[in-house]
């Protein structure tokens, strides 16, 4: 029992700093929600209908162009820097881009949609589902957090 409460401590400590930052909890349930995405595309193997399909042009040259841009300024800037909040804009936009060249969904509609909990209903059952649920039960986890930690923080602010 003692090694569950110390995992949810090192989680608790590494999410959200012990409920004390909103926007670590908030940066870590983007990055789960991108990487439950990633797995429930790499699961379905065909392009949701959800999906705007963009044809590779100019426009996917120029989105993937402009992330790597900013991926390679990102570090440059941490290397000289070596400030945590860029290291953390470095690991959002790293899943980004990979999420963006994976899935060729530059208009995030897979995301936006994979956030909807009532989708999982009609989804079909087995690993993908599974998995899916344990995603959605940190997001929920993470969403608890933000919610401690703006609660802690609103006297403060007064």
């Amino acid at each position: 029992m003692k090694k569950y409460i110390a995992l949810k401590d090192n989680f608790d400590k590494i999410t959200s700093n012990n409920s004390a930052s909103w926007s670590l909890a908030l940066f870590w349930i983007v990055i789960f929600e991108i990487l439950a995405s990633l797995i429930e595309y790499s699961f379905v193997h065909q392009p949701s209908s959800v999906m705007l399909h963009i044809p590779d042009g100019i426009f996917t040259e120029i989105i993937i162009g402009l992330i790597v841009t900013v991926y390679i300024w990102l570090c440059i800037y941490n290397l000289i820097f070596w400030d945590k909040s860029s290291i953390l804009y470095l690991i959002l936009f790293g899943f980004v881009g990979i999420y963006m060249i994976t899935t060729h969904d530059y208009f995030l509609d897979f995301l936006i949609n994979n956030i909807n909990i009532f989708r999982l209903i009609q989804s079909d059952t087995g690993i993908n589902l599974i998995i899916q649920l344990f995603f959605k039960l940190i997001i929920f986890y993470l969403i608890f957090q933000v919610v401690k930690s703006l609660r802690a923080s609103k006297p403060n602010q007064l």
